[in-house]
């Protein structure tokens, strides 16, 4: 990591950011809250951004009002959210950039690739929506506990948001939360997002797009990402393996194997090869057999013969069963990777 370095944003503040690694460029918008030195206490968190920036120049930085930026912020605005992230590229002279918009960070993704279709090269939204993912009814008594007990709040979130985690990784990202934003910011910070909505950009956004979600995600179930991908015209939707949110805690290196293969890295284009288990299941769709038919065959359950047709499809670069299908039966050889 290159250190942390600070920047004037056209919103009026000082925003703190790092880079990492070499390539073209990735910037990651930040979720809810971040803390740039406090994040590198989570367990994914270096080998998610070794895993990135093999190929990429990957820029992280705090969100307005959190962490290292400045603390004082009262324009709460998806526009602010925006022009922070292109002042940055601008810092940065970036041309084009893909940007990558984790939990929270999806709506202001989305509106970027949206309004700068020029310039972004690549959208993977991941575990997140085209709005807030705390809804009308969980937000009041929540709120309502971040500002009497922030210490009490922030370990009940970091619960939520990190299951199957070892209680040294809930722990420090309950840390990280707590370090990155008063009660009162992070109250108001969610407030605002309430009332982003950027459904109807879905269908006009042009820019190659991953959706890219855990199984298990407490907040974003697989159905909610394929509805998400299915809005985004020609997004590819990746799931994988895994139960928690936060993407820098579990097997985070998945995570960013499968950003780098979206984006046409050099080191992972073997992640468009299948795995044993994926080519078994697509050569007996091939042969005709239905989901349930190919699951009793290979002593599996249907929606782990689902999940590796989803798998198969994003690997292909297909949107579907026939097209997959297709594919498969065209490839020389049939290429697979030990499952």
């Amino acid at each position: 990591m290159g250190g942390v370095r600070f920047m004037w944003s056209a919103v009026g503040a000082r925003i703190a950011y790092t880079t990492l690694g070499s390539g073209p460029p990735l910037i990651v918008i930040p979720p809810w809250l971040t803390h740039l030195d406090a994040l590198t206490s989570l367990s994914g968190y270096r080998r998610f951004h070794e895993v990135l920036g093999r190929d990429h120049t990957v820029v992280l930085y705090d969100r307005w009002g959190t962490g290292l930026s400045d603390r004082d912020r009262t324009d709460f605005s998806l526009d602010g959210e925006v022009q922070v992230l292109v002042d940055l590229a601008d810092q940065l002279r970036f041309r084009r950039f893909a940007v990558l918009g984790p939990s929270h960070g999806g709506p202001t993704a989305v509106a970027v690739a949206h309004r700068q279709p020029r310039r972004v090269s690549h959208l993977i939204l991941y575990g997140t929506g085209a709005r807030t993912l705390i809804d009308a009814t969980t937000w009041p008594p929540l709120r309502e506990l971040i500002l009497a007990n922030w210490p009490a709040a922030t370990r009940a979130i970091a619960a939520l948001a990190t299951p199957g985690c070892d209680a040294d990784d809930v722990g420090a990202f309950a840390a990280v939360m707590h370090a990155s934003a008063t009660p009162e910011m992070t109250v108001a910070l969610q407030d605002a997002a309430g009332s982003y909505d950027l459904t109807e950009a879905l269908g006009q956004l042009q820019t190659p797009t991953l959706v890219l979600n855990r199984w298990g995600d407490p907040f974003v179930s697989p159905e909610a990402a394929r509805r998400l991908a299915g809005r985004i015209p020609g997004a590819v939707l990746e799931l994988v393996d895994g139960e928690a949110h936060v993407h820098l805690v579990g097997d985070s290196a998945v995570l960013a194997e499968r950003i780098t293969a979206f984006t046409g890295g050099a080191h992972h284009r073997s992640s468009a090869q299948l795995t044993a288990r994926e080519a078994e299941v697509l050569q007996l769709v091939a042969e005709g057999c239905t989901n349930a038919e190919a699951a009793r065959r290979l002593h599996l359950s249907v929606r782990t013969v689902e999940r590796h047709l989803l798998n198969s499809y994003a690997k292909l670069g297909v949107h579907g069963r026939t097209e997959a299908v297709g594919q498969w039966l065209s490839r020389p050889g049939r290429p697979v990777t030990p499952a």
